[in-house]
């Protein structure tokens, strides 16, 4: 009868490397995932701001900021809004955009749904007509 000896087993590496690159392609990928997500989240503010500063320059000579704001932030699903006021410039407009972050479907958290406001005031123009 033959004795089993454990200790041959014990220190054998065959296949430990898979194991480790089974057990660590998922944290990997998933970091993949959450850089992507970030990038997004970055593109979507700078995109936003540019369109509430573009959206205000066109609302200070009273022209269609929401047409603007569409253009200006292409492939977002953007809403804008506006609010009129004074300051020590004199009037002032502000336009508020309001976008939803494109969300990438992470495993075992899935779609996150969440949105940011992007605001820029500008001073109103004077119309030629108000100057005579």
């Amino acid at each position: 009868m033959k004795r089993l000896n454990i200790r041959k087993y014990l220190k054998n590496q065959k296949g430990s490397q898979l194991i480790e690159f089974v057990a660590v392609f998922p944290m990997v990928i998933f970091a993949m995932l959450f850089i992507w997500q970030m990038a997004l989240v970055a593109y979507t503010v700078v995109v936003s701001e540019a369109a509430a500063r573009d959206g205000a320059r066109v609302a200070s000579v009273k022209g269609d900021y929401q047409a603007t704001v569409q253009k200006s932030a292409s492939g977002l699903d953007v809403q804008a809004s506006h609010g009129y006021g004074s300051s020590s410039y004199g009037e002032e407009v502000t336009v508020t955009v309001t976008s939803k972050v494109p969300t990438v479907s992470i495993p075992f958290v899935g779609r996150i749904d969440y949105s940011l406001d992007a605001d820029a005031t500008m001073p109103m123009e004077e119309d030629e007509a108000d100057e005579d």
